[in-house]
């Protein structure tokens, strides 16, 4: 048995246990049935049948199945154990098998449209030949003792915000400071040493020969590696960077561990279902950096707080939940039509100009969960099929799916492309993903665009610069 056979038949034991073990009512679990079956068989055509190298399918099918079925079955499972009638999810929404039905049809039919379109789309670009980097980035030395000068000045006027991070609790920074400066700081300023590494690598990995500028290339390597193990890191990185960003490098610097779709469908499910339900212990910990290396029991503290088993159960899967109460707050409420899909694409106009400008649809749903179920949290997430129907009833689950699948496309072109920033930012994004239809989708642009513009605007506009100062010299 090879070993795509292998994982797909522990795979599919491993969900054939989950449906046998786990309590809800029959209908429900069958509509949970009916949307893994769908999943499934993508699956296999992304593993066995896709010749191109897709990390973005096998990153959505692994956060469908994490979020859409693996999650919400284990929440309805703790409500069906725990009340003999009614019950709700963590979110305070409540559970009802109807909705819960509804839901997972809209989401059957999202993924045949999605998968269809996919097809279509990249049907379109099957002859285009696969990357083969080009090494036309010259004067690279220049460049990084450029961007080591940009970065150290980086590091230097944000010293107070890095030494609050390492000093305060989770979340407390954000609190501290305005979204648009958390924006600009952490998800554009802070990623701007990975250019360093990517550009670094590229070059020692092209220009082998030990000369003069090998060795100071390889200086500049580890530089912006240390710079940013300091701001990007577990005990000080409390959002959605840390996963993708790490992911990456291992992309980087060890490539043929995660250049195939299998081994991406493989590394992502093993890495959602173990390490990250375990690094949530340190990553949504209650406790500073200072306080766990000055007492060290509160390491144990936390645990005891934060079981692994229960990270299912929790909000931080919280996708399923919020998709009902947006379908719920979709039937209730006045929704105008496209009116938070307007607020996500022009996230970066400040309320100072647009007064009505829509709050986060996150913020929305918390809102009325508060204001109806009495729960007492606005910042959720909220994922990208809700996006769709909130915006545009089920128009949206139409029509979003097919958007989705035209990005893929786009960034399937980037992954095989010879510019190798280009094929890092496409297989980040591969990651990113996870996050990115966790929603919500206002900061999921957000915090994409500020990506792309450390790691594709400002390289490119160096060497603009550089080749402008060249013409005039």
């Amino acid at each position: 048995m090879t070993a795509k056979s292998s994982f797909l038949f522990f795979f599919t034991l491993i969900f054939a246990g989950l449906f046998v073990f786990f309590n809800s009512p029959v209908f429900v679990k069958l509509s949970f049935l009916a949307n893994f079956i769908v999943l499934w068989l993508i699956t296999y055509y992304n593993i066995f049948l896709e010749k191109r190298f897709s990390p973005f399918l096998s990153v959505y099918l692994v956060f469908n199945l994490l979020f859409f079925i693996v999650a919400p079955m284990v929440q309805i499972d703790s409500i069906v154990s725990t009340y003999t009638s009614g019950g709700h999810f963590i979110q305070k929404f409540p559970f009802r098998e109807d909705m819960c039905i509804r839901a997972n049809i809209y989401l059957a039919l999202f993924h045949l449209i999605f998968f269809l379109s996919y097809l279509k789309f990249n049907s379109k670009t099957d002859r285009i030949p696969d990357n083969h980097f080009s090494s036309s980035y010259k004067n690279t030395p220049f460049i990084l003792t450029a961007l080591l000068v940009l970065t150290l000045l980086i590091v230097l006027v944000n010293l107070d915000t890095i030494i609050f991070q390492y000093q305060n609790e989770f979340y407390k920074e954000v609190d501290a400071t305005s979204t648009s400066q958390y924006l600009i700081v952490q998800k554009f300023l802070f990623f701007i040493p990975m250019f360093g590494i990517i550009l670094a690598h590229f070059y020692l990995k092209n220009n082998p020969r030990k000369t003069v500028n090998f060795y100071y290339v390889a200086f500049y390597l580890l530089f912006f590696l240390g710079i940013l193990l300091i701001l990007k890191n577990p005990l000080t990185e409390k959002r959605n960077a840390l996963g993708p960003i790490y992911i990456t490098l291992i992309f980087i610097f060890f490539r043929k561990y995660i250049d195939t779709n299998f081994k991406t469908v493989r590394f992502m499910f093993l890495s959602m279902i173990l390490l990250f339900p375990l690094l949530t212990i340190i990553t949504h910990s209650r406790y500073s950096l200072s306080q766990m290396i000055t007492k060290p029991h509160t390491i144990i503290k936390n645990i005891e707080y934060l079981h692994v088993t229960d990270a299912f159960n929790s909000l931080h899967y919280d996708a399923y939940p919020n998709f009902l109460a947006t379908i719920d707050f979709h039937d209730k409420k006045e929704v105008v039509a496209g009116e938070q899909l307007l607020g996500s694409v022009f996230f970066f106009v400040p309320r100072s100009i647009w007064h009505d400008k829509p709050e986060t649809t996150g913020f929305k749903i918390g809102n009325y969960l508060i204001e109806k179920y009495k729960f007492n949290f606005n910042n959720l997430s909220n994922p990208y099929i809700s996006e769709g129907y909130l915006n545009f009833g089920l128009l949206g689950i139409l029509i979003f799916p097919i958007v989705l699948a035209y990005f893929f496309s786009m960034m399937t072109l980037w992954i095989r492309s010879n510019d190798y920033l280009k094929v890092i930012f496409a297989f980040y994004t591969a990651i990113y993903l996870m996050y990115f239809l966790r929603g919500d989708l206002t900061n999921g642009i957000a915090y994409l665009v500020a990506f792309w513009l450390a790691i594709i605007f400002v390289p490119k506009f160096m060497f603009a610069l550089l080749k402008y100062y060249e013409r005039k010299n």
